[in-house]
């Protein structure tokens, strides 16, 4: 992010605070009227400090950030103006006269189209009004308002005419014609109409107009109007719709449930918190601490002195590992990828940095856009939607890795010696034993390496029964496979098939020939999508499992000092031989430059790339598609797993990994001497 961009986020938030103060003074002198300001909720009398009112000074929340400081989430800020009723003048006349006065500022400064909803039942101008058709449609606001209108009338009939209606409103309100134009009553009635839409009262203010601008701020305060406040408004604005909306989260109201843990946190009932995602993972740094204003006034209502009793407090922003540049191409790669592959209609995507466990980007598709989120018809579609938009396959979707699998198969059974590199079985397309499960071809005799390359089910075959199940878990569990990744969002722990599995869960006993289906990645082996790029990881750096991670770092937002860096965290550790590192890294290498679907996607990366596809079956469905893939080979930077849902075949899932690649290595290119 450019300096000049970095300054305008600064300013803008200082601008913010500025505003919280301005609008909160401007409260206080607004209020003040040519009467005794009145009302005892509205001041306490201290015998030292005089008349003194208080006000709530939102702290801003912290906004979000790539590794690169480009903003993902910030904040809109706005100003609403707004009737409060402690605060009103003290007449009727008088109240008239402040509403009229406001309206006409509101379209003496540009706000006209800043009011409020205007579902009034009537048209035209008093006294020649009519009711407006619009009054029927019951689902309507109009409708909904005048039936509930009419309900709270002692008049015997439920339908009524104008005239009835503007009679009630001109005498409950006094609007004399003596004393105001037609066009000012018929403003008065519409502006009484909505206060009791609203019920305007002791506990419920009334929003005149919002995103009002600062003339308007600045004509109220030189009028001296009475009644009037205006409330900050704060919204979350993303830079990306529809970007990253499974790892950002959304914001919402506390609940009953999560009430007392709030509140003992000193959080205000009313506060906006996070509920998903990083919004709700990093809500302690992220948050802002409330400010409280007081103004003292004196025995005549003349204000005295403003000060902060506590001054509010910013959150810090929060600095992710994503890099919004993989995670655009993740996403669109990952949506091309279902587009191409008939009768597939969902996948996911996870991109790590294997040397640090930081993850660059995570993509479920189908995805949502949280620019929408809000609207109930949207929310419902997305409820609606078979292809689950809403729920977040990389981290919580547990999938069958398939022959990804037999990469970690291979170095336990290296590492154990079980089989050496130059052992061989020989493939006539199925497994003699055990009801002769079959293989994708006729291999003939071949060993561990060329077992890899070809996905061989009968060399695996050979090595599970030879091994059993449990032997390989161990090693497998060590590099990362049902495992928790560490990530801070919520993540599913994933199924390590075995006989322990089978009898926790109630199920039919392990039998030996179990151990053949497990070897290859079936049986009932579940992993998420993260599970299989920190498994890669683990293998592809020599045997470091870090904890996958989002936070980068934490920064303080008016200095972007940083109070928190994420280092690096290592969970476990695996020991395998040079000559078993060597051998796999060469065996997926071998993978990606021996199939002409993977030579097809991976052409255009600019570095060499290995990786291991796996088809897993699904019950019922049309097979799984999955690919590993790292790069470069001779020095892995990043390692990305990719999930396609009735894929049909492993390789048809590298399409998205490559897009992911290509974007990631000409960014990186090296600099030419």
């Amino acid at each position: 992010m450019s300096r000049r961009v970095k300054n305008a986020h600064i300013s803008a938030r200082y601008l913010t605070l500025g505003l919280a103060f301005g609008g909160m003074c401007l409260a206080f002198v607004i209020a003040l009227g040519v009467t005794q300001l009145r009302g005892p909720q509205l001041f306490g009398k201290d015998q030292e400090e005089g008349y003194v009112r208080t006000y709530t000074v939102p702290g801003g929340r912290g906004e979000l950030y790539d590794c690169e400081g480009r903003l993902l989430v910030g904040n809109s800020t706005s100003y609403d103006l707004i009737y409060e009723y402690g605060a009103m003048p003290d007449t009727r006349r008088e109240v008239n006269q402040s509403l009229l006065a406001t309206y006409d500022a509101i379209l003496r400064t540009g706000n006209g189209d800043k009011l409020s909803e205007d579902v009034f039942p009537l048209e035209g101008t008093y006294p020649n009004m009519k009711l407006t058709a619009k009054r029927r449609d019951s689902s309507s606001a109009y409708g909904k308002a005048y039936a509930r209108f009419l309900e709270r009338q002692e008049w015997e009939d439920g339908e009524t005419d104008a005239q009835r209606v503007m009679k009630y409103f001109t005498k409950r309100y006094s609007l004399l014609e003596s004393l105001y134009t037609n066009e000012e009553i018929t403003t008065l009635m519409r502006f009484y109409y909505e206060m009791e839409r609203v019920d305007f009262g002791q506990y419920a203010s009334y929003t005149v107009a919002s995103d009002v601008n600062m003339d308007l701020i600045t004509s109220l305060e030189e009028s001296n109007i009475e009644g009037v406040n205006f409330s900050l408004r704060s919204e979350r604005v993303y830079a990306y719709p529809g970007i990253a909306s499974h790892i950002l989260g959304q914001l919402g109201r506390i609940t009953a449930e999560t009430a007392d843990y709030y509140l003992g946190q000193d959080y205000p009932l009313d506060a906006l918190v996070g509920v998903s995602g990083c919004e709700a993972a990093f809500e302690d740094r992220l948050r802002g601490r409330d400010g409280v204003m007081a103004i003292r006034y004196d025995d005549d209502g003349n204000m005295i002195e403003k000060y902060y009793k506590v001054e509010p407090k910013s959150g810090n922003d929060v600095y992710l590992t994503i890099d919004i540049d993989l995670q655009l191409a993740a996403e669109e790669g990952l949506k091309t990828n279902v587009s191409m592959v008939q009768g597939s209609d969902a996948g996911a995507i996870t991109v790590l940095d294997p040397n640090t466990g930081a993850v660059r980007a995570i993509a479920s598709y189908p995805t949502y856009d949280l620019t929408k989120f809000e609207s109930a018809d949207y929310y419902a579609s997305l409820l609606a939607d078979g292809n689950l938009p809403l729920y977040n396959r990389a981290l919580q979707g547990v999938y069958a890795p398939g022959s990804t699998y037999k990469i970690g198969a291979a170095l336990a059974a290296l590492e154990t010696g079980a089989i050496t590199a130059s052992d061989t079985q020989t493939c006539h397309g199925a497994y003699p034993f055990y009801d002769k499960p079959s293989c994708l071809g006729q291999h003939g005799t071949i060993g561990v390496t060329e077992a890899i390359r070809e996905s061989c089910n009968v060399f695996f075959y050979y090595l599970g029964e030879a091994m059993g199940i449990d032997a390989i878990t161990p090693y497998t569990q060590k590099l990362g496979l049902g495992v928790s990744t560490g990530i801070e969002l919520s993540e599913r722990a994933g199924i390590v098939a075995g006989p322990a599995y089978r009898k926790a869960n109630g199920l039919v006993d392990w039998q030996v020939g179990d151990n053949l289906s497990a070897a290859i990645g079936q049986s009932d082996h579940g992993y998420t999508p993260l599970q299989l790029s920190v498994y890669l990881s683990t293998v592809v750096n020599g045997g470091t499992r870090y904890r996958a991670h989002l936070l980068d770092s934490v920064r303080e937002f008016y200095t972007g000092t940083v109070v928190e860096q994420t280092q690096a965290e290592v969970l476990e550790t695996v020991d395998f031989s040079d000559a078993t590192y060597d051998l796999l890294i060469d065996a997926m290498g071998q993978v990606v430059n021996h199939n002409y679907t993977l030579q097809s996607y991976f052409r255009d990366v600019p570095v060499t790339v290995g990786g291991k596809t796996g088809t897993a079956q699904v019950t019922g469905k049309t097979d799984y598609a999955v690919f590993c893939g790292f790069a470069p080979l001779d020095s892995p930077q990043l390692v990305i797993s990719c999930v396609l849902e009735e894929g049909a075949n492993g390789a048809r899932a590298a399409y998205a990994v490559s897009r992911v690649m290509k974007t990631y290595f000409e960014k990186n290119a090296p600099a030419a001497e």
